[in-house]
């Protein structure tokens, strides 16, 4: 299925991610068009039907990804209590209401499929450590936001990615350097490849 990741190009192919490229980071910081992106990947993927488990604390964010996901919405549900979240493991993608970090926590303790779910965590700039180590173990996730100013950034530098996607280079030491050369490009690092990004 087509998605909106495709104004994304490596050279002249348009460049889409599947779960063989997880687990990854996105790093960016306000106004690098990061958030923007990282809606639109976990969007193209759960397309391509995989399962999910989203946490992203601005809601519009949500708005978008609903947005880019309309054509399996049946799919699709956001849930308030943990009482809900048992009523709907079954569904293919489980969204945490608003910033309840402590639902998110105990979805991923408690879901009985999270190791077939992406763990998708959004905006770990503003997050607790707690959430965002407990996730660290598992292979389908995708961290995104800040590194720089996480507090839990020297846990989630040290993880080993099967992808990085930069917007800039962040001060936190990774293994990989971005060295910017124009605006709306950045730096992508997958399976042993590397490459700028352009948007089109």
């Amino acid at each position: 299925m087509d998605s909106h990741v495709n104004f994304l190009k490596v050279g002249d192919k348009k460049h889409h991610f599947d779960e063989h490229d997880l687990p990854t980071l996105i790093h960016y910081k306000a106004k690098e068009w990061g958030s923007h992106y990282s809606m639109s990947l976990i969007a193209n993927l759960v397309l391509q039907w995989s399962k999910a488990l989203i946490f992203t604390w601005y809601p519009q964010a949500k708005e978008q990804f609903y947005t880019d996901t309309q054509a399996i919405a049946e799919h699709i549900v956001v849930v308030h209590t943990l009482a809900e979240l048992k009523k709907n493991i079954d569904k293919q993608v489980i969204i945490i209401h608003d910033a309840d970090e402590k639902l998110c926590l105990a979805a991923i303790k408690n879901l009985p499929n999270i190791n077939e779910r992406i763990i998708f965590i959004k905006n770990i700039d503003i997050l607790h450590k707690q959430l965002l180590t407990s996730c660290l173990k598992y292979t389908k996730l995708i961290l995104s936001g800040d590194l720089d100013a996480c507090v839990a950034k020297a846990n989630v530098s040290k993880k080993k990615y099967t992808s990085m996607i930069l917007f800039s280079q962040p001060k936190t030491t990774l293994p990989h350097t971005f060295v910017p050369l124009e605006q709306y490009t950045w730096y992508i690092w997958s399976k042993n490849k590397e490459s700028y990004v352009k948007s089109t």
